[in-house]
């Protein structure tokens, strides 16, 4: 069974570190805490199991990749970029990290709807030729076809996370799990959902052990 990845989106370096104490394991959403390289490189070195994400539109590419490049310095087990970067910064960032034992998720997400499986299976298939380790694939969830479409994209072998958003979606992060994801997203005590349609941590736990 994978992990419980609680997603952290909070600000100031002790305020994450308490977020992150009793996680199996913790994606960092690093544009919304405030964080310069140093505190980010500190952050990184706490825990053994941290995905470093870092969300473009609120801190230009060349800081970004600042940023992500001092948490993979301080130990980040995973980096997360989007499938949308330009093919500089993705080869750059996915060269950076296989050099300093990182493992790279390519992600993909669209916040309104869930395309053909056809067409996510084509973003996997350039993800994997682009260097990940494991491919996301966050899509909303308008229809109980769209958590079939999201679940079909589980083959035996293939590092795949696929994630249905909103209240529909719901059920795909508990079948995450089921399927053979490595992990799954978690909401933080104490913290907002950093994605529509987020389990608590123990409302993930209650439903597993239901």
């Amino acid at each position: 069974m994978g992990k419980f990845c609680r997603s952290i989106s909070a600000q100031g370096l002790d305020n994450i570190r308490t977020l992150i104490n009793g996680a199996e394991m913790a994606e960092i959403r690093i544009e919304e805490s405030g964080l310069i390289p140093d505190e980010v490189k500190t952050l990184f070195g706490i825990h053994q199991s941290l995905i470093a994400t870092c969300r473009p539109g609120i801190i230009p590419d060349d800081k970004r990749a600042i940023l992500l490049k001092s948490a993979i310095d301080g130990g980040a087990e995973w980096v997360d970029i989007e499938t949308e970067s330009d093919d500089d910064y993705m080869r750059d960032m996915v060269m950076y990290a296989k050099k300093h034992n990182c493992k790279v998720i390519i992600s993909y997400h669209n916040y309104q709807s869930t395309p053909e499986k056809e067409y996510l299976e084509r973003i996997i298939e350039i993800s994997l030729l682009r260097g990940a380790d494991l491919v996301k694939v966050a899509t909303m969830s308008n229809s109980l076809n769209d958590n079939s479409t999201l679940l079909s994209l589980y083959i035996p072998g293939r590092s795949v996370l696929a994630i249905g958003m909103g209240p529909i979606g719901r059920i795909t992060r508990v079948e995450a799990l089921q399927k053979g994801a490595p992990f799954t997203f978690v909401r933080a005590p104490g913290s907002h959902e950093s994605a529509p349609g987020q389990y608590s941590e123990t409302e993930m736990l209650q439903i597993l052990e239901g």
